[in-house]
């Protein structure tokens, strides 16, 4: 109920959020199952077991939105597409979202901040994810809302 709570408010906002602890607490199938109920045809996911570059997030969300085509090669352009197709509502789930780097963390700001984007953003992870969002100053000054099970952490 929490977890609903808390992704309820972020898409209200258009917000990003983080859903985070210990492996096995159920995260994903919070997230999963509010996501269901509150925006079944507007929620796109995407995952990565290793550390993926931003060339990689670009071709997984490319994918992940529906895109038609090719996926364009230059980044510019590719980032052109990407901001177009969040123009439309959309929430995005980035399971596993300790595997991120810094700089795929920024790409997502940034597609986020966009003036058109009309984007939320669910991060949901394990270990290591949240001491990783909370070193970015560039998301926590967006407001950025992390939910987890530590003690010291904003509900």
């Amino acid at each position: 109920m929490r977890a609903q709570e808390n992704v309820r408010a972020a898409i209200e906002a258009k917000a990003m959020i983080c859903i985070y602890g210990q492996a096995g607490n159920g995260k994903s199938f919070a997230v999963n199952a509010s996501l269901r109920e509150l925006a079944p045809t507007l929620t796109r996911r995407i995952q990565f077991r290793a550390r993926p570059t931003t060339r990689d997030l670009r071709h997984e969300l490319f994918h992940a939105l529906g895109l038609h085509g090719c996926p364009p090669s230059h980044a510019i352009e590719f980032d052109r597409m990407l901001r177009g197709a969040l123009e439309e509502p959309r929430v995005l789930v980035c399971d596993e979202a300790q595997w991120l780097s810094k700089l795929c963390f920024e790409y997502l700001r940034y597609l986020w901040d966009d003036t058109d984007s009309d984007l939320t953003i669910v991060f949901t992870g394990g270990n290591g994810c949240f001491e990783m969002l909370q070193s970015e100053p560039m998301l926590e000054s967006r407001g950025l809302r992390l939910a987890g099970d530590r003690r010291h952490a904003p509900g």
